[in-house]
């Protein structure tokens, strides 16, 4: 079986910036491909989707080029989610120079850290109305207290495509499953949304996850979006804080063991192939 790994990072710290990564921090040198070469070596990747780091915007454009540099070395990475901050000034322009690029499949603009409303403003639904009218999706990255007003931008944007980051980082480690359950089975509910199962390592304890804790949150998010609506994705490096790649791919076969062949196909690599309008 083939995996499309859906959730990639790279970044290189010499040469871009990140604002958020503290110094001395694990995260605080550079992540390439040779290393999520050697960290998924045991997982079967036959192509990956490398997802925007959070660089300051006034990188976005540099980052996605960049990333296409590296692709021409890796073929195996073959699709991009660039970042436009979408209530910047720059924004126009750096819509249209990454939207240019080939490998770009879609928008990310975090939302995590924001005040509330900040994704409901009308030059913020705007712009990802305008993300979606020039056939891209529009990536949603947020935290379980965020999931009612992303819901609220999801019902204002019903004519394009939403993929929602590491089932919306429900709170593990604090045990809350509510209204979590109940506000993912909403989102659900709006047929232009998948869910990507992962980055869910790093909500709970790092260093002592239980599986079958993971399992929870990762199965109600699969039961609500449905076998056609969820994606695989490895949040590398971000999961080697918390146990690392391979551990989180054996939950993902954990959570997957009593599917049947064709929705295993789709969770692991067929739904990312259309969503992400991969070459077959």
């Amino acid at each position: 079986m083939q995996v499309i790994d859906t959730h990639v990072h790279f970044w290189d710290v010499d040469a871009l910036d990140y604002p958020w990564i503290e110094k001395g921090s694990p995260f605080d040198r550079s992540f390439l491909p040779a290393e999520y070469r050697r960290a998924s070596a045991d997982v079967p990747v036959a192509r990956m989707v490398f997802v925007e780091c959070d660089a300051h915007p006034r990188c976005s454009v540099q980052e996605a080029a960049w990333v296409a540099g590296l692709a021409e070395a890796d073929p195996r990475i073959q699709a991009i989610v660039a970042r436009v901050a979408l209530l910047d000034d720059a924004a126009p322009a750096t819509f249209e120079a990454v939207r240019a690029m080939p490998l770009v499949r879609g928008i990310r603009d975090n939302l995590q850290g924001h005040p509330a409303g900040y994704a409901v403003q009308p030059g913020f639904v705007a712009g990802v109305r305008e993300v979606h009218r020039s056939g891209l999706h529009f990536e949603l990255c947020l935290t379980h207290d965020q999931l009612a007003e992303a819901i609220e931008l999801v019902r204002q944007c019903p004519d394009g495509q939403f993929v929602l980051d590491h089932c919306a980082k429900p709170a593990i480690l604090a045990g809350l499953r509510e209204p979590w359950h109940a506000q993912m089975r909403e989102m659900a509910a709006l047929p232009n949304v998948a869910c990507k199962i992962s980055g869910l390592l790093t909500e709970a304890d790092w260093t002592g996850w239980v599986p079958d804790e993971i399992l929870w949150y990762a199965h109600a998010a699969a039961d609500a979006f449905g076998p056609d609506r969820i994606l695989f994705g490895g949040d590398w490096p971000v999961c080697e804080v918390a146990g690392g790649y391979r551990a989180w791919f054996g939950l993902a076969e954990a959570l997957s063991e009593d599917w049947g062949e064709s929705d295993r196909e789709r969770f692991f690599w067929r739904n990312a192939e259309r969503i992400y309008r991969l070459p077959a």
